[in-house]
């Protein structure tokens, strides 16, 4: 029994001793143009938002909450993204609180 926790022991002792590895960042296009989002901070989603099988951009401001949809016209693996504008329900930009 001692054998087995002291071995347990030394094992996470060795995964909690290695650093972290991150991927490198990559930027977003859309229209054939990298996104940019210079008002506030953002929150973004990726969801199969229209039902067509692909993953989709919505991402959140914080300065005004308003909600920017940028639909997938690609594939999941190979994205191409298109800037469809503010989300609106029945007419009316959605502006949801925000700060």
């Amino acid at each position: 029994m001692k054998t087995c926790f002291l071995l347990l022991l030394l094992i996470s002792v060795a995964a909690l001793s290695q650093a972290p590895t991150y991927e490198s960042y990559w930027y977003l296009y859309a229209d054939g143009e990298q996104i940019q989002l210079n008002l506030g901070n953002a929150s973004p989603l990726v969801t199969d938002w229209d039902s067509d099988g692909d993953k989709d951009l919505i991402v959140g401001r914080y300065t005004n909450g308003n909600i920017m949809m940028y639909t997938n016209d690609g594939t999941n693996d190979s994205p191409i993204l298109t800037y469809s504008g503010f989300m609106e329900a029945a007419g009316t930009t959605i502006a949801l609180p925000y700060g």
